[in-house]
């Protein structure tokens, strides 16, 4: 993942390694359904799409002459 600067990818960013730590220790669980994983991992994807989605979109606004500045007036 690219450097955090908003709330936003921060908050995202710590859903991913909350579900990746969720996933892995129901992978080591022997108690863990089928469908249990597959639900965390679609919600992974997701996160992680959201995440991209975002930074993808801001990339332009970030790197445009002036970005934020901007706003800030």
């Amino acid at each position: 993942m690219s450097p955090v600067s908003s709330e936003y990818e921060q908050n995202v960013g710590a859903l991913i390694a909350e579900k990746k730590e969720r996933l892995e220790s129901m992978h080591n669980s022997s108690h863990a359904g089928q469908k249990v994983l597959q639900n965390l991992t679609l919600e992974l994807e997701l996160l992680e799409n959201l995440y991209d989605n975002y930074n993808l979109g801001m990339n332009y606004f970030r790197r445009a002459k002036g970005g934020r500045k901007g706003l800030r007036e």
